[in-house]
């Protein structure tokens, strides 16, 4: 027969204090991580560490359902923790309005991809360097840009381009993404380092490839660095694909430098680069060969994989409503008729085109949430405290699906944007591009691309011919 015998187990007594003050410390440091400021909006219960980033893990919906189903729940301003950021959610165009047109909301924040930068360039910089750069951007696309012949010299001529790449393949499937981004590129390249190239440029491809690969990973790398802080020092990350990127730019950008300077003329500067070098001769602080990279770097990231996309979704939105189709076809023809491209001073005669445009916009808005800013000081938006160093991230699908704006809004329905005589409205909530100075220098400068150029392309040179036996994409599988 086996006794067993059981003994209490005492803890020493020097032991109880330690333990209850190391408990009480924790439970002070988590309750402390879980605490919202005062007078903060309301929002979403996250856990200690990860705030509500678990959230995203346990759930099959997607991402801009979420925050909007939050915007549903606490209204047009809520707050969240995402890792160590507290986070502020603007909604809709009231609260971004007033956020966005104060200058304590316009600064961004420090991206973990951006501290490798020597240079600022226009999307990320702050203060001096940024007002400076985006004031040479504005004032160097009223030059070069929107409106001036050689603009739309530049368009007409990829135009034709990407037109004779669309016939060769004869009724064949057509990889678009890639014509787009390569026509898209070169009209950026045209008018910012007075270059095309051709489509199957191995080198050309190679350095849309790399921008392609940056824009991607730099913002996976960067937002996740903003939430927590320690994934930046993680071997194997995005942070090894960016700075493969950014060499293969750098050496283009080196190579292109080094040849505008050998070209260099003052009285006949032909592109933006030939400005920058101008005001770099100027002896501006400012406007150094860094800063130079950037913003010309900024001006392709921002442009090419933006206007593709949109071109992308027009093209996606007209194929899945083809009585749309019709009537742009009609208008195109009617207005500019099959012998020639359209040009700039056309687009007021062409409203349906400028709502399709309009309408895709909204309806295919790129992402969830746009890019963060940061609060520069203690702040105060429509009765709520915003703490300085809060991240303020606008919800453009949630404001441009909102249904006390917009009828029946997950509905194509360009005629949103017409009036009873057919003429297009701009509307006051629809803002694509950002508001006050923080809008967008490339969206709202290249309007001409994204106008009737490519339509007509695709109304004239592509007919339903060319469709068949190809499967339409399906909205449902596009969202994302």
């Amino acid at each position: 027969m086996v006794i067993v015998t059981q003994r209490k187990m005492a803890v020493p007594t020097s032991l109880i204090f330690p333990t209850l003050i190391i408990g009480a410390a924790t439970f002070w440091i988590l309750m402390k991580l879980m605490k919202r400021p005062q007078k903060c909006p309301p929002g979403p219960w996250g856990v200690p560490v990860f705030g509500c980033m678990p959230r995203f893990l346990f759930t099959n919906k997607r991402l801009r359902d979420v925050f909007k189903g939050w915007f549903y729940k606490y209204g047009p301003i809520y707050s969240l923790k995402m890792g160590s950021a507290y986070i502020v959610v603007l909604n809709n165009i009231e609260s971004i309005h007033d956020a966005f047109t104060r200058p304590e909301f316009q600064d961004r924040p420090r991206l973990d991809f951006s501290l490798a930068r020597k240079g600022e360039g226009v999307s990320i910089s702050n203060g001096k360097v940024w007002q400076e750069q985006r004031k040479f951007v504005h004032q160097i696309f009223r030059n070069f840009g929107v409106g001036k012949a050689s603009f739309e010299d530049a368009i007409v001529e990829e135009t034709t381009f990407l037109t004779d790449a669309l016939l060769q393949s004869d009724g064949k499937v057509v990889n678009i993404e890639h014509l787009l981004k390569s026509a898209v590129s070169n009209v950026i390249s045209s008018v910012t380092i007075g270059q095309r190239f051709q489509y199957n440029d191995e080198y050309f491809q190679n350095v849309l490839a790399k921008i392609h690969d940056m824009l991607e990973h730099s913002m996976i790398a960067s937002q996740l660095s903003l939430f927590l802080p320690f994934i930046k020092y993680i071997p194997f990350s995005s942070s090894a694909k960016i700075v493969d990127s950014m060499k293969t730019l750098i050496n283009f950008h080196d190579k292109v430098t080094t040849e505008h300077k050998a070209k260099f003329d003052v009285e006949n500067m032909k592109d933006i680069m030939d400005a920058y070098l101008f005001e770099i001769k100027k002896g501006n602080d400012v406007f150094n060969e860094d800063n130079m990279y950037w913003v010309i770097n900024d001006l392709f990231i921002g442009s090419t994989d933006t206007i593709t996309t949109t071109l992308m979704w027009v093209f996606l939105f007209l194929l899945n409503n083809p009585d749309v189709e019709k009537k742009v076809r009609a208008q195109l023809n009617e207005v500019v008729g099959r012998n020639r491209m359209p040009r700039y001073s056309d687009r007021p005669k062409l409203p349906l085109v400028e709502a399709i445009i309009s309408e895709s916009l909204r309806l295919g808005t790129m992402s969830a949430l746009s890019l963060p800013h940061v609060a520069a000081t203690d702040s105060e938006l429509r009765g709520y405290d915003i703490p300085k160093g809060t991240l303020i991230i606008p919800n453009f699908h949630a404001m441009f699906t909102d249904e006390s704006k917009w009828d029946e809004p997950e509905k194509f329905y360009p005629e949103r944007f017409l009036d009873e005589n057919g003429n297009y409205v701009k509307r006051d909530d629809f803002i694509p591009f950002g508001i006050g100075v923080v809008v967008s220098v490339s969206g709202s400068s290249l309007q001409g691309w994204r106008s009737s150029s490519s339509l007509h392309t695709y109304c004239k040179k592509c007919p339903s011919r060319f469709l068949t036996g190809v499967g339409c994409p399906q909205l449902k599988d596009s969202m994302v």
